[in-house]
């Protein structure tokens, strides 16, 4: 009798996704807790041009619970996650800029050694989750900036746009991270409302300073000194048919109430006073060039901009990136992908000033495919080129050819 009632229990807690499959008589309710666990790996080289040839690995252990708190008696659609990070390098930074100059990391995933945790939120849904509220500790990348096609590329650019989260705060207010951001988090709120089928919306509200990216940050070390503000974001979306086949149009920006140096000014006195706000906007297009059917996409493309138009505080005025998705290149692989992207950083004049020798504007390519090995694990090799990272002193500068494998576990 014991043994049955812990069976029972146990199912109930953590019944396998696979037993959806399962004739009606058969189901086992969903699960209350949902755990989920990604291990990634990478292994980066730089084979020429750049500051210097080398290899860099770097390593992240995602774990994620979902608690289904409607399961326990709380209102119809309320659930509670925790995500936690442990990331390790062979450096106690994973930032790879001191081989190839670049300004933007290689990698996505770039972040210094640490186990924190990240995102810790209530969620609360309405009207078959056609409405949300969280509320915690958030990221804002998780929800904001993003593209279902940019997702595939490492490239740290593809993901959280440098012109709208690449300035730091003031050196007064301790020049930290001003946005929450991969991989530290800040108190915030964020709601979303799905309209239709065709109009979405997103609003977010964040605490302005995360804190740093360091070992003794485990998630909670915000910076509360003057100076931090709020960030805020908002998006919207319109999901269209395009040729036949489908395309969703963002439109969005962000606005931060924390303190920036004022670039220009510090060009010419090292005292100069600090500038409070930043604001910026951008555009998203995913689309869909050609399909197999309505379910299976052969080719998607991506493009996206930003603009940070007030010069003299924006350390990236603007940004741009474009790519495509092949899904299934090849028979027999259909879950494999190949994808090749373009990404374009352009500074800030008055930022420029203070550095001579970073370049007007950064490029790089990015090339990968995507193995699908098993339901579970993945392998991706990566190749990237990047154009006018900054030279060796005295020298010219060397584009960089940088080579990666990164293998994915995920459960």
């Amino acid at each position: 009798m014991r043994r049955n009632l812990f069976l029972a229990v146990a199912a109930t807690l953590f019944a396998p996704a696979a037993l959806a499959a399962a004739p009606a008589e058969a189901v086992v309710a969903a699960p209350i807790v949902r755990p989920s666990l990604t291990v990634t790996g990478e292994f980066w080289h730089n084979a020429s041009g750049g500051l210097a040839t080398g290899s860099r690995w770097n390593s992240l252990a995602d774990l994620s619970v979902e608690v289904d708190l409607a399961r326990l008696g709380a209102p119809a659609g309320a659930s509670l996650t925790a995500q936690l990070l442990w990331i390790e390098n062979q450096k106690t930074s994973a930032d790879f800029a001191d081989l190839t100059g670049a300004a933007n990391p290689v990698s996505g995933l770039n972040a210094g050694n640490a186990w924190r945790v990240f995102n810790l939120f209530y969620r609360q849904s309405w009207g078959d989750n056609r409405f949300a509220l969280k509320l915690g500790q958030l990221a804002l990348d998780d929800d904001f900036m993003g593209s279902d096609s940019a997702g595939l590329f490492a490239f740290s650019a593809l993901g959280a746009m440098p012109s709208q989260v690449a300035t730091g705060h003031s050196g007064h207010t301790g020049g930290g991270c001003a946005y929450p951001i991969f991989a530290v988090a800040a108190p915030g709120v964020h709601f979303s409302a799905a309209f239709n089928n065709a109009f979405s919306l997103q609003l977010g509200a964040y605490h302005g300073g995360p804190g740093h990216d360091r070992r003794a940050n485990h998630g909670f070390n915000w910076d509360n000194g003057s100076g931090q503000g709020a960030v805020l974001f908002f998006e919207g979306a319109y999901s269209f048919s395009l040729a036949g086949n489908p395309s969703t149009l963002h439109a969005g920006g962000a606005v931060h109430t924390g303190r920036f140096d004022d670039f220009a000014a510090l060009a010419s006195d090292v005292s100069a006073p600090e500038v409070r706000g930043l604001h910026s906007f951008y555009l998203i297009q995913d689309l869909v060039l050609l399909a197999r059917d309505a379910e299976h996409p052969t080719l998607a493309a991506f493009w996206r901009a930003g603009l940070s138009p007030q010069r003299d505080r924006s350390a990236v005025r603007r940004y741009a990136d474009a790519g495509l998705n092949w899904f299934a290149p090849f028979p027999g692989r259909a879950d494999d992908i190949a994808g090749l992207a373009v990404s374009y950083t352009e500074y800030g004049d008055a930022y420029r000033r203070l550095d001579p020798a970073l370049a007007a504007a950064e490029t790089a390519l990015e090339l990968t495919y995507r193995v699908q090995l098993t339901e579970h694990f993945a392998l991706q090799g990566i190749v990237q080129r990047h154009f006018n990272p900054l030279p060796a002193e005295g020298g010219p500068r060397h584009a960089a050819t940088v080579l990666a494998l990164r293998a994915e576990w995920r459960h």
